[in-house]
């Protein structure tokens, strides 16, 4: 049976609440770090966090998403999956530990190496709590999904701000990582305990490795495309360029990381159950677009209209240190907001099993950005790698929408039915934030007022343009669950 509007609502409550308890966390521990950590230092994690996505990539290869997406799903099956798993995550690790000396050639910080290798760990940690991550999902369980994630965001500010005070600069966001793995792994086996054990169906095996092969492609595609701008900043450009760039890419694609934990991860169960009726996935893809429009706006909106404070009260600790990443930072908030609007096709993509359209899809943008990266590095100006990051990434709508009008009957028409009132939102937005006196945002309260006041009036401003569907539907679901628990 389909899941119901109900259950995929509380799905999404009990996701965003622990994506929320993150982000304060995140918030908090970025702010102590932004605040004393040098660019330099700040760019040696960035660097090495480059080297280990491109190889996380390989730990996994798809193995989970397609045990997720089975209709059924054995035991034996399972185990099989978590096999491969292991396989991959050693693999991984070695290959990290190996590569790492070689690492320090192309970014000139004494800990490259050893910083690489730390980080490492995480591919064998992450195997701990594979069999009850996918169970859970697969049964979108996501109130006992709160548990490890919040747990471990927890940990991470925890272990962040006291190695901070204790004076470990850029080694405390590196053990505070691998420290919230280890916690997320072993709360993932505290709520759902199952037993590890090994298996190798050779069917099962050659299902998850069909199924992931292209989802490998396009994610190593999708790498190059979030990171091969970092690397070409700290090779060519410096360290301390590249703590600007990453700074400005990870704030500008925050709203990226909300959505993505506590609505599209929702998505993907719930579209596998309906993968035969494209119907009801073209009414669940279209809502879902039109909240992550709604939230990518509010958020990057208020990021945009107030970045000079931001930068400046919030991350600068009242100094100008981070105030040259002001231009490529606002870039990047538009890159949030379509970004923000493109990820729930791959929720449609993964159920339905149609892979190899990421691929295609990832192998546009990449060879774009490839390509306009060398043109843009001769400016030498990080907010010309923004903006060429920002039109790569747009560029695979040529791929998406005719994928959505095949598969889905989504047209252009209704994707803009959806979308239309977000450049009247942000740009009403931002109007009205400029007539704030300057003074509002010098302090750590009044920006936070004056970032509150700009995400309410894009918050209603986007409401008055939509008639305030999507609080209408969301106070309706919630009066019937408050009538079903009272029943």
């Amino acid at each position: 049976m389909a899941t119901s509007k109900r259950t995929i609502f509380h799905n999404i409550l009990y996701a965003g609440l622990t994506k929320g308890t993150v982000l304060v966390c995140i918030a908090l521990a970025s702010s102590i770090v932004a605040r004393t950590l040098t660019p330099w230092d700040y760019g040696v994690v960035g660097f090495a966090s480059i080297i280990i996505g491109f190889l996380n990539h390989f730990s996994d290869v798809g193995v989970g998403n397609a045990a997720i997406r089975r209709p059924s799903l054995s035991g034996p099956s399972l185990r099989t999956a978590f096999t491969l798993k292991i396989i991959l995550g050693c693999v991984a690790f070695l290959t990290a530990y190996f590569i790492a000396p070689f690492a320090h050639r192309f970014f000139q910080h004494p800990a490259t190496t050893n910083v690489v290798r730390v980080l490492a760990v995480d591919f064998l940690i992450n195997t701990i709590g594979f069999m009850p991550m996918v169970t859970l999902v697969r049964e979108q369980n996501y109130r006992a999904l709160m548990v490890p994630g919040i747990s471990s965001a927890i940990a991470r500010c925890i272990l962040v701000v006291v190695l901070i005070l204790l004076g470990w600069t850029y080694w405390a966001v590196v053990f505070a990582d691998v420290g919230a793995t280890l916690v997320s792994a072993l709360a993932l086996q505290f709520v759902r305990r199952i037993p590890f054990g090994v298996d190798f169906d050779r069917a099962d095996a050659t299902e998850y490795l069909r199924f992931g092969a292209p989802l490998l492609g396009s994610g190593v595609l999708i790498f190059a495309i979030f990171n091969l701008d970092n690397l070409l900043i700290g090779s060519a450009m410096g360290s301390a360029q590249l703590g600007y760039y990453a700074l400005a890419f990870t704030w500008g694609s925050f709203v990226c990381g909300v959505l993505y934990d506590s609505l599209n991860n929702v998505l993907l169960p719930a579209f596998a159950e309906i993968q035969l009726d494209s119907a009801a996935m073209k009414r669940g893809y279209l809502k879902a677009l039109g909240l992550a429009g709604f939230v990518s706006v509010v958020v990057n909106t208020a990021l945009l209209a107030n970045a000079h404070f931001f930068l400046v009260t919030f991350l600068g600790k009242g100094t100008n240190k981070w105030v040259p990443a002001t231009l490529s930072f606002e870039i990047l908030c538009f890159y949030g907001i379509l970004r923000s609007i493109t990820e729930p096709i791959g929720s449609c993509i993964l159920a339905l099993g149609q892979t190899k359209t990421l691929l295609r899809a990832t192998i546009l943008a990449g060879s774009t950005e490839v390509l306009l990266l060398v043109l843009a590095l001769r400016t030498r100006k990080i907010e010309s790698i923004a903006l060429v990051v920002l039109f790569a990434y747009a560029i695979q709508t040529v791929v998406y929408l005719p994928f959505l009008r095949r598969k889905l009957g989504v047209s252009v028409t209704d994707i803009g039915a959806q979308l239309w009132p977000l450049i009247p939102t942000l740009a009403g937005a931002c109007l009205i934030t400029t007539l704030l006196p300057h003074s509002l945002g010098t302090t750590l309260l009044t920006l936070a007022l004056r970032a509150s006041f700009t995400a309410l009036v894009a918050a209603f401003i986007h409401g008055v343009l939509t008639r305030f569907r999507l609080l209408q539907e969301a106070t309706g679901m919630i009066i019937q669950s408050v009538v079903r628990v009272r029943g």
